[in-house]
This record gives structure tokens, sequence and C-alpha cells, in this order.
């Protein structure tokens, strides 16, 4: 859902330095975040609110500019007993320094109550956020003459429930998991390691590629941000098979060796690099009232929602234990069915995973198409690897 509003006029981008305001990367430009934490009731079906956001910049004699003053409606679904709700409005193009904020529900009649951020952090079900090292981001309290809130760069003016570089954390992680369980199956299979960082470590890079590519594909060209954000697993399997192969014809690595020792390696990566989805705040499950949700957040509305990055992390951590099973029972002949048995596993997995998660499907006969698709490779991959 996005947000009904903007700052108050903001001068365009690349012109002038109202209130000290610094022209630079977007990474470094400063942003004011403000979070608003409310009850969404007890009882009911869940509904729309409208949270409303003003602020001006703190110790400014005279009239405010358009960068010292800003007025925000961030529209949000809440789900009645799903606990405390943190709803954080992210202000580009004002000026750095001190804010004052204000925030609450807009739209009347009211089924929320705001609630005093400092008490929700300090007691109940959020102590552990705090334990957990997430940042409070400005909470702002639902009464009063406003909330001091001061501007951060871009890249570090975080929601709670966000952890700056905790994607790429995980993702590097993942990756050295990746390294090494593919040298250890392909030092089985009598390939040095030499060889196998020779083909990977140019896969890695353009799957990397490919992966940004495939999601700038999706958003036909409109993205902004860090290079990082955004990247599609599908992206990553075409750039890596790219680069590969012709790694592979190089080395003289055989296809199904390396294959087989890939497929249970790039799974137990994911398996790690979903975490650092959950705690980035991207590919974010629904939020719910049911006892099984974990608090998290995407980024703008934190509340308990379905764990959709958990259960991907867990598919993917079975889908990779399985694949090395299958390796080691039937050898690197069968290598390449082995990945593509594990590929098509995934998807399978995934489509089911995809109706938890929050954001729309692009095309209504995407579920149908792909299960249809993904089933029959499985399928006849086993088939033909148990007739061997």
């Amino acid at each position: 859902m996005a947000a009904l509003g903007r700052a108050a006029s903001p001068p365009p981008a690349g012109t002038g330095d109202p209130g000290g305001q610094a022209a630079g990367p977007e990474v470094l430009r400063p942003v004011l975040t403000a979070t608003c934490w409310i009850d969404p009731g007890e009882h009911g079906a869940p509904y729309e609110s409208v949270i409303s956001f003003t602020g001006r910049r703190a110790g400014v004699a005279g009239p405010l500019s358009a960068a010292d003053r800003f007025e925000r409606q961030e529209t949000v679904r809440l789900v009645p007993g799903s606990g405390p709700v943190a709803v954080t409005a992210r202000i580009e193009d004002v000026s750095a320094g001190d804010w004052l904020v204000q925030a609450g529900p807009a739209v009347p009649p009211l089924r929320e109550r705001s609630l005093d951020p400092d008490r929700v952090w300090r007691e109940g079900r959020m102590r552990w956020l705090r334990r957990a090292m997430w940042t409070k981001g400005n909470p702002v309290a639902p009464a009063g003459p406003g909330s001091r809130a001061r501007t951060r760069v871009a890249a570090l003016a975080n929601a709670p429930g966000v952890i700056t570089g905790s994607w790429a954390g995980f993702a590097v992680t993942g990756t050295a998991v990746a390294l090494a369980v593919l040298a250890v199956l392909l030092g089985r299979a009598g390939v040095g390691a030499g060889g196998a960082l020779a083909v990977a470590l140019p896969a890695i890079l353009l799957g990397a590629a490919g992966a940004r590519g495939w999601y700038v594909m999706l958003q036909h060209g409109k993205v902004s941000g860090l290079p990082t954000q955004g990247l599609c697993i599908q992206g990553f399997i075409a750039g890596a098979a790219a680069a590969g192969i012709p790694g592979l014809l190089l080395t003289g690595i055989p296809a199904g060796a390396f294959a087989g020792a890939a497929a249970p390696a790039v799974f137990f990566a994911m398996a790690i690099g979903r975490q650092g989805c959950f705690f980035t705040g991207c590919c974010h499950g629904r939020p719910t009232a049911s006892r099984w949700g974990i608090w998290s957040s995407d980024g703008r509305v934190g509340a308990r929602r379905i764990p959709a990055q958990h259960l991907e992390s867990l598919a993917c951590l079975l889908i990779g234990a399985a694949a090395l099973a299958a390796l080691l029972r039937f050898g690197s002949p069968a290598g390449v069915a082995v990945l593509i048995g594990a590929i098509a596993a995934y998807t399978l997995a995934r489509q089911g995973l995809l109706a938890l998660r929050e954001q729309p499907r692009r095309w209504s006969l995407a579920l149908p198409v792909t299960l249809a698709a993904a089933a029959t490779v499985l399928i006849a991959d086993i088939l033909l690897t148990a007739v061997r």
C-alpha cells in the first residue's frame, strides 16, 4: 500500500540546497523517519486506517521553507489481534537536523488507538526487539507538542524491524558456505578446489548481475536504491548458467559432477540468505493475528506477520539436504538430474510460499502454469533417474 501525500512542496531534485540539505549520492542524503505505534484492537475483521504525520524543523526562526515542514498520510491495513503495529513514514527532500513530529490515526471513527512508543519498546512483546538491537527509529508520542526526531543519512534511516547491512551479511555467509560445500563435494569426485573456484566465482558474479537485471526487467526499469536490492533467484540461475557452462568447457570439469555439487551448495546458501530477507524487510508475509506469526517489518509497517522468509529458508534447507542425499546415492553421473530436480522442487514450493506474501501476483495464470510446468519437470526427472 502506497503512501498518500508527500513532503510539503519539496524542491525539484538537484536544485539548490534549502535549509542546509546537501546534494549527493542518494544513500547519503538526509532522510527523516517517524514511527507511530498503534493498537489495532483485539476483535473484528481486517480494515484500513490512515495515519497522519506532520512535522516542522526545530529551531527555525521566521517562515518555514518547503524543506522545513511536511505533511504525510500513510494508509495501512490493520489486523485486529495482531498486537502493536509500527507505522513508519519516510520523509525525503527535507533539511537535515532536528524536527518536531506529531502522528496519529486521522480518519474517524477510530477503531485503533495510539500507543506510548517508549512503553511499547520497554514492555511486553517488544522487549526482544531491544535485545536483538533493532533500531527504535524515531518513535512519535501520541500526544504533546511533538516528539523530537533527527534526520539520518538515507542508508541508515531504517524503521523498527530492519537492520542495515543484514542482507549483505547473510548473503556473504551463504556464499561462503556454498563454496565450501562445492569444494568438498567436487573433491570427492576428484576435482581440485582451484578448478571449482575458477568456475564458481565467475558464475556467482554473473548470477548476481542476472538477478539484478531480472528485477529491473520486472520493474520496467523503474528502480532506485542500492544495486543489491531486488535480486531475483530466477535471474541468478540464468546468469550463473551463462557463466558456468563456458567455464566447465574451459576447465574440463565434468558437468555432472559440478551440477550435482552445486545443487546442495546453492540451496544451503539460499536457506541462509533468506534470513537476511527477514531482517531487511523484503519478501515479507502478510500481517496475521495467528500465534505462529512473527513480528517483522516491510520497511514501512511493522506487525506480526506470516514468517514467509523463514518458511522459504526451511524449504531451501530441506531441498538442499534431499539433493545432497540423492547425489551421495546416485553419484556424479546423476548430477545434472539432481540439480534440475532440486530447481523444480523449489519452484513448486515457492508457488505455495508466494501465496503467503503480501505482494499480489502480477499474472493471474502464473500459479497454475508454473505449478504444471514444475511438476512435469520434477516427475520426468525422477522417472528418468530411477530407470537409469
